[in-house]
């Protein structure tokens, strides 16, 4: 069938079920991007492979220098995880390159979103502070792990727990993780351990490899994104008011509804409804312009949208970001070059991986030390918390909670006979991802393709290259990623209660006068989302589950923690009846009630 008819009948795509969400996703691309994917369908022939060739097709098409650049962004978490554990815990750095870049390369093909692949944190952090946690140790604390993910994402029994968990709690948990990572990051940035390791820390030289100087030009270098971002909402700003300034205004559909836009003396109808990705995704969570609530749906209402458009394509024009991480990176590697040692003990050719031996006792001692302690991480920030920033970040092609749960299971059972480092997918490296520029799934193929590159290229003896790598320039990465996750957890926020405000006032503005509303076929009733008055932060239950998740999460450093503190304090506030402010009357304008009648 031809593109356009699996996508409207929605056929199966063959043995990859994901497949189809993924083609139905590129049918809200426009012009030569649809059709090459079209066309691109057309020309693979049916068999057992198609979806690999198709997607493959999509990520070179999809890779760009933003791209590349992006898939760098995680290294910050990645590297010093992995050199810790090699030198603490006999981690072969050339298998467990090999092997990640495997999963990242299929992680790409799965997901058509930056979804990293980065070490388990806890396993990880247990590891570096316990001498007497063994390799077979670790390995058994990641299988454990895993298979409970696995059963939970099989079973579809994650879907249930996702959609029991409140979004506030769960946004309270990405502002509590982005706090942690902060106060890592600036540890790691401007302080070294005078002691190996004993926590004695110290300020750095302001000169020298790894001095507060290359500290504070990673910076600058780091925040062009966000100056840039800035710069696109200052424009944005004046745009609208040049339009407002002009006549252009928001008004209803004729049913109370908010949804259409006006110029004046423009009546034709509106067109197709195709809108791009960047209109669905960056405006929406960058910029925090509720585009649903704005345009609305016009296939369905039939209202004229050429006006909307225009303001949102103009809203949507951005300077495309230098390669930041990329160039990070490259400083990084140019400055750990320099020091002795790091290139003369460089060896050609891949390491052999070696069969782990886990007894009895090793399996028993790694959950109880470290198996225990990160799941609750794995299940809440790794599975729900990665889903939830991933539809807030891509609306139209979210990950799903089953699917992520069954990919972090997967990759570590696989790889635990051969010793690779427990790893998982998280809200973190997402984060980072979508700061440093990368919008895709080829980023996510492009970091796995250079993995695969440099550990059959040189093997475990890269391990002399990555250990000089300059800690300053990895600790403003994870500080830009820590920033990343807060503001897309509270623009996540916030663009929930504009939304649910948004339905409250259509609901009302749909209703008849005698029953309390606003009548819908009254010329001389104002717009509903005129009438949509939001109530304070603090009297929304929402905020207060938020806030004790977040503060929770930074003082313990325990995602559980967080999040039982979280959902008791959302039952709380529920049980004693103070979500009655958050309903829908009383988001409704005071003097709009009074001219309509409401009560």
């Amino acid at each position: 069938h031809s593109f356009a008819a699996r996508r409207a009948g929605g056929s199966d795509w063959g043995p990859i079920p994901w497949l189809h969400a993924m083609g139905a996703d590129s049918g809200g691309e426009v012009g030569g991007r649809e059709s090459t994917r079209e066309s691109t369908l057309q020309k693979v022939s049916s068999g057992p492979l198609p979806w690999m060739v198709t997607r493959g097709h999509a990520m070179w098409r999809d890779l760009s220098w933003r791209e590349a650049s992006g898939s760098l962004g995680d290294l910050g978490t990645f590297l010093p995880l992995l050199v810790g554990l090699t030198v603490e815990s006999g981690l072969d750095v050339g298998t467990t390159l090999i092997t990640t870049g495997v999963y990242n390369l299929i992680t790409g093909m799965v997901f058509d979103v930056p979804m990293p692949v980065q070490p388990m944190k806890t396993i990880a952090a247990v590891a570096l502070s316990d001498a007497s946690l063994t390799m077979p140790q670790i390995i058994s604390a990641g299988v454990f792990v895993s298979a409970v993910v696995f059963f939970l994402g099989a079973t579809g029994l994650i879907d249930r727990f996702n959609d029991f968990t409140p979004k506030a709690v769960v946004h309270g948990m990405q502002i509590g993780l982005g706090v942690l990572l902060c106060v890592k990051a600036f540890t790691m940035s401007l302080f070294v351990d005078s002691d190996g390791g004993d926590g004695d820390y110290v300020i750095r030289t302001f000169l020298g490899a790894d001095g507060l100087l290359l500290c504070a030009c990673s910076l600058v270098l780091a925040t062009v994104p966000l100056v840039l971002k800035i710069g696109k909402q200052a424009r944005c700003d004046d745009e609208t008011d040049e339009e407002n300034a002009d006549g252009r205004e928001l008004v209803g559909d004729g049913t109370g509804n908010r949804g259409s836009a006006a110029v004046t003396g423009n009546t034709e109808p509106a067109g197709e409804n195709t809108e791009t990705e960047t209109s669905a995704s960056e405006v929406t969570v960058e910029e925090g312009i509720d585009i649903d609530a704005t345009v609305g749906e016009k296939k369905d209402e039939g209202v004229d949208s050429s006006a909307v458009r225009s303001t949102r394509e103009k809203k949507t024009e951005t300077v495309t970001p230098p390669p930041t991480a990329f160039l990070l990176v490259l400083i990084g590697l140019g400055v750990s070059m320099t020091q002795s040692g790091s290139l003369t003990s460089l060896k050609i050719g891949p390491s052999t991986p070696g069969l782990i031996k886990i007894t009895p006792a090793d399996f028993v001692s790694g959950i109880v030390k470290a198996g225990l302690p990160q799941l609750p991480l794995t299940t809440l920030n790794s599975v729900v918390a990665v889903c939830a920033l991933s539809k807030d970040l891509f609306p139209d092609r979210p990950a799903t909670p089953k699917l992520v749960a069954t990919s972090v299971g997967a990759m570590n059972l696989i790889g635990a006979a051969i010793g690779v480092m427990p790893v998982c997918h998280g809200a973190g490296g997402l984060a980072a991802h979508y700061h440093f520029g990368a919008r895709r799934g080829a980023a996510t193929a492009f970091l796995g393709a250079c993995k695969l590159f440099f550990g059959v290229l040189f093997g475990g003896s890269m391990l002399s290259l990555l250990r000089e790598f300059p800690k300053t320039v990895l600790g403003v990465m994870l500080g830009a990623a820590s920033v990343e996750l807060v503001k897309a957890a509270v623009s996540a926020f916030l663009s929930g209660r504009g939304k649910a405000a948004s339905r409250c006032g259509n609901r009302a503005g749909t209703g008849d006068k005698t029953n309390g509303g606003l009548n819908g076929d009254d010329d001389d009733v104002v717009p509903s989302y005129q009438q949509v008055s939001l109530p304070p932060l603090w009297r929304e239950p929402d905020s207060y589950a938020l806030l004790a998740t977040a503060v929770a999460t930074a003082a313990s450093g325990n995602t559980g923690i967080g999040v039982g503190i979280g959902l008791l304090t959302a039952a709380a506030t529920r049980f004693l009846g103070s979500d009655r402010v958050a309903r829908c009357g009383g988001w409704r304008n005071k003097n709009a009630q009074a001219e309509t009648g409401a009560v």
